[in-house]
């Protein structure tokens, strides 16, 4: 099976590809509109004759857009060479427009009909060099700048993902740990027919759990992903475990993170409900205010006393996924609740599309 971080590589790479051939046609194009509005404007000729005239132009940029791309992606700027990267990007930029013009210039002597000797190349490079050298400078610059725009962009939308990627990795063997420790449980109960039911429960929910290219689902779908954990736990308890849900039928096709109920129940059952002697019960709540999508996990515990550490592996990635996800358009916060127990509160921006 393919790693999640070596897809976000790969696509990467396409998203690299993909990048150059848009500025390098970009830059041509614009060149192109440029020299054959100036020619059209200033010879009066047509304007097919003014694009003839300034083809070979704007088509050498090609192979000196890819080279300047090249050099943007080897020197960009980061923190520790932005004085490096300065001193060869302006060598370069002069470079790029001396290697331009005197590539331009005998194509220009040509097209013209003029014999292609030495002193009238020299001439002609003189005349582009005044027409045109300011302008190879400023289509360097402006090929590196766009370059380095879309490379950060990406890079920072990868990065994300690969956070992405790295907190459901350290979250996916923690529940599985919990899940195999309630299995044994069972088995050495003898409990042949709880443990059938657990592992078939236990496959759907690795199923949602080991999909890494989805990171949001629908609210409904993840009560269902959420019912089967709820179902591995009440065997576990012997029924003695009681969730109750009250989930707004206008929440139902919001997005939410994958899996972001089962850490949150979890955790209820392992900090409040877990000592309790008879029927433990834990409130699951979802509703939708002023454009939020608001989730609540609440148990009929003790509540948080300030000696109790209750910020483990479950909420701290489910805080670092909703951070990287929404930013600060989302909300995460528990503590103890005005009924009683403990509560974890959640508020995200109510959607239908991925964020």
């Amino acid at each position: 099976m393919r790693d999640e971080r070596d897809e976000i590589v790969d696509r990467e790479r396409r998203w690299r590809h993909t990048n150059t051939v848009l500025i390098v046609a970009g830059a041509a194009a614009a060149r192109a509109v440029m020299e054959t509005a100036f020619v059209y404007s200033t010879r009066q000729v047509s304007f097919a004759t003014a694009l003839r005239f300034t083809l070979p132009s704007w088509l050498f940029l090609v192979p000196l857009a890819v080279a300047t791309i090249a050099l943007a992606e080897r020197f960009p700027f980061e923190r520790n060479n932005r004085a490096a990267s300065a001193g060869v990007h302006l060598a370069a930029c002069l470079a790029f427009g001396l290697v331009h013009l005197c590539g331009i210039a005998p194509v220009r002597v040509s097209m013209a009909g003029d014999p292609l000797v030495w002193d009238r190349i020299v001439r002609e490079f003189w005349v582009v060099f005044r027409l045109l050298f300011y302008l190879d400078v400023l289509t360097y610059w402006a090929i590196v700048g766009m370059y380095l725009a879309l490379h950060y962009s990406n890079l920072r939308s990868n990065l994300a993902e690969m956070r992405l990627a790295a907190l459901r990795a350290q979250l996916n063997p923690h529940f599985l740990f919990n899940t195999l420790n309630a299995i044994s449980t069972l088995a050495l109960k003898g409990d042949q027919a709880a443990v059938t039911e657990t592992l078939g429960r236990l496959s759907s929910l690795l199923r949602a759990a080991l999909d890494g290219h989805t990171q949001e689902i629908s609210l409904a779908r993840e009560i269902e992903i959420l019912d089967d954990y709820i179902a591995i736990q009440q065997i576990r308890f012997a029924d003695g475990l009681s969730v109750e849900k009250a989930i707004a039928s206008n929440t139902l096709e919001g997005l939410v993170p994958t899996m972001i109920l089962q850490p949150l129940v979890e955790n209820a059952i392992k900090h409040g409900v877990n000592g309790q002697s008879g029927i433990r019960r834990i409130h699951v709540g979802a509703a939708q205010q002023n454009g939020s999508l608001l989730i609540e996990v609440r148990d009929h515990g003790p509540g948080i006393r300030s000696t109790t550490a209750r910020d483990g592996i479950g909420l701290a990635n489910t805080r670092a996924r909703l951070e990287q996800l929404y930013g600060p358009h989302c909300r995460f916060e528990y503590g103890s609740a005005a009924e009683g127990g403990a509560a974890v509160r959640i508020a995200i921006p109510f959607h239908r599309t991925a964020a």
